[in-house]
């Protein structure tokens, strides 16, 4: 026998989710595939008509990545000169450094 209670306990909340599975390579190949079927019938039925402008877009889009790539490979180059020169300058001047650190904290 359960006797009452003033007050009340949570219950646990339950979730039913079932994770799915996203893999975008067949997501691309199943869309390629449904398109050339829309472009094969509509081209049996003669209202086919090629898309020109998504093709441009899509290699002009590839050429300005390239672009951005090389120029972002040639700024981490200058910069990693810029360093390595730095350091080989420090490097250099060790005992330089060392005798400055040797009057300041000598008493």
């Amino acid at each position: 026998m359960k006797l009452p209670r003033f007050i009340k306990l949570p219950e646990y909340n339950r979730f039913n989710y079932t994770p799915v599975y996203h893999d975008p390579r067949k997501e691309a190949l199943e869309e390629k595939i449904n398109k050339y079927k829309t472009e094969k019938n509509s081209e049996e039925k003669g209202e086919y008509k090629p898309e020109f402008k998504g093709k441009f877009i899509s290699s002009n889009r590839r050429s300005m990545t390239r672009k951005h790539n090389k120029s972002a490979n040639l700024r981490l180059l200058v910069i990693l000169l810029f360093f390595g020169a730095l350091a080989f300058y420090i490097i250099q001047r060790a005992d330089l450094i060392s005798y400055m650190f040797n009057i300041l904290f000598s008493e």
